[in-house]
């Protein structure tokens, strides 16, 4: 019997759920693999199973409605018979009588009742006749193994997959591959002290599931890849290991052994989110904010003017150089490795002088971790000027300051009185990277400073009144008194985490700011 070949639409992939019988065809195909599968590789296996699937249900219903009308065919009373050159009509042989013709002895002429009531009257027993060939259609054609819909449909459908699967408890994921539970090799505490006392030597890690193995007595003839898969599960639900790999590979380093600011965050880069009327905002604002380096700051694309997908550049806020670390925004993530579950990176920078920098993707803080010894080298203050571009290797981040001949300048400096309030002055400084302008403040007694954030982190001012304090002291510096509103975001973050946004709202709405012009602003006289 010739078939008709099945021709699903691109509505049809587009529109698609996930049923529990996708998810039970999975699990059967994983245990026939007795193999972990990536999610790319489950979305295959489902896109070509829903593609038989409905191939098979078509051939069903083809076969219900009879024979495909050929006219080389023999047909009696009661046969069911379909014409696929009158879309599919089909109906049911009601007579069979010989045909009139000296050319053809052998014709006979079958009537044909359809379904609506109709007759219709077609030859048959006529071996010589074009359709005999036309309506003969393929089933096996590569049209129909999916390439195509993959290649199309494939990132949707796998996304729509794994939201599926991460509530499916009978099986597990380690990093973008699955596999069922209960197939799993079972790993002993033993196992996994040993893993532990391996990474202790390594300093921590990070090191892959296969070098672990190397150095753990384990007597399984399970295929290598479960046996990996399966360790991996074991570290992944002890607390005592973090997975820090780049999407695509596990990499484990002992929790005990990350830094301190990796898994908690620094006090200068806590923020606690304040309310604030962000309709008073103008549209000088709102670019202003989106060219400031702050992972607080949601970026709109419309106001951002850093479209280069091969380098950027950003300036460094004082929470971020006091911690040596890099804000994550949407220009600078494409640039570090990431990760499909691991909240955790570890991975290594590159400098101008070739100096590899061990640092962290912190994903859950948005910053890059690591810095702080570069920075005292490469002698950057606040305001300073960071180059980040791609490396030859895949991975592979390269980072510089943006030069600049060492010479001596007068740099807005951060004091502290002896009574413990803030003092800004303009004094003559050694500077070796180029810098923003409005952002540059050198601090010098950082000591000093970080015990006045943990005070203020104690008993907190109100926030106008503490903005207050240092729009006085920066217009100290300008003979017109006028501050604007990028300087007075770098000057306040030297002692408060808040986002440019915040500070720009109180700006625009506080009676004791007044606005000159070109985002400077002034004391009001009443202030």
């Amino acid at each position: 019997m010739a078939f008709i070949e099945i021709n699903l639409s691109d509505s049809y992939w587009k529109s698609l759920e996930i049923t529990q019988e996708d998810i039970e065809f999975l699990y059967a195909h994983l245990l026939e693999k007795e193999m972990p599968l990536t999610s790319e590789s489950l979305a295959k296996a489902l896109i070509r199973e829903r593609i038989r699937s409905e191939k098979e249900k078509l051939e069903a219903r083809q076969q219900e409605n009879g024979e495909i009308y050929l006219p080389k065919s023999t047909f009696h009373p009661g046969d069911k018979v379909q014409f696929p050159a009158m879309n599919w009509l089909s109906g049911k042989v009601t007579d069979v009588r010989e045909g009139i013709n000296p050319e053809y002895p052998d014709l006979k002429v079958i009537t044909v009742q359809t379904k609506n009531g109709n007759t219709h009257q077609f030859a048959s027993n006529l071996e010589n006749h074009p359709l005999n060939q036309i309506n003969t259609i393929e089933t096996d054609s590569d049209d129909n193994d999916g390439t195509s819909v993959i290649h199309e449909f494939g990132p949707e459908i796998k996304d729509k997959l794994e939201d599926q699967l991460d509530n499916n408890q009978d099986l597990v994921r380690i990093g973008a591959n699955w596999f069922p539970r209960s197939l799993l090799i079972e790993f002993n505490i033993g196992h996994l002290n040993l893993a532990e006392a391996i990474l202790d030597m390594h300093n921590g890690g990070p090191l892959p599931v296969d070098t672990l193995l190397e150095q753990i007595d384990v007597d399984i003839d399970d295929p290598e890849e479960l046996v990996h898969f399966s360790l991996n599960y074991a570290m992944q639900e002890d607390p005592r290991f973090d997975d820090v790999g780049p999407s695509g590979k596990v990499q484990w380093f002992l929790n005990r052994l990350e830094p301190e600011y990796v898994r908690e965050k620094p006090l200068e880069l806590r923020y606690q989110p304040v309310d604030h009327n962000r309709s008073v905002l103008s549209e000088d604002m709102l670019k202003a904010e989106q060219r400031i380096d702050d992972e607080l700051v949601d970026i709109d694309l419309s106001y951002s003017s850093k479209t280069s997908d091969k380098e950027t550049s950003l300036v460094l806020n004082y929470p971020h150089w006091r911690n040596g670390s890099l804000p994550l925004t949407s220009h600078t993530k494409p640039f570090f490795p990431t990760a499909i579950e691991s909240p955790r990176v570890k991975f290594t920078l590159i400098d101008h002088r070739g100096e590899k920098i061990s640092a962290w993707v912190v994903r859950p803080f948005s910053y890059v971790f690591g810095l702080k010894n570069w920075y005292q080298e490469m002698e950057l203050m606040p305001g300073s000027i960071i180059n980040i571009k791609h490396g030859k290797q895949p991975g592979e981040v390269l980072i510089h300051p943006k030069k600049k001949r060492s010479n001596r300048e007068w740099i807005k400096t951060l004091l502290i009185g002896a009574d413990g309030g803030i003092v800004f002055a303009l004094l003559k400084q050694t500077i070796t990277a180029d810098f923003n302008e409005r952002m540059a403040i050198a601090v010098p007694s950082t000591d000093v400073l970080d015990e006045l954030w943990v005070k203020r982190s104690r008993n907190p001012l109100p926030l106008e009144d503490e903005i207050l304090q240092i729009m006085k002291e920066l217009a100290k510096l300008n003979p017109q008194g006028h501050v604007h509103a990028v300087e007075l975001y770098a000057a306040f973050n030297c002692i408060h985490r808040c986002p440019p946004g915040v500070l720009f709202s109180i700006l625009a709405s506080y009676p004791a700011f007044t606005a000159v012009g070109d985002l400077y602003y002034r004391l009001s006289n009443h202030s």
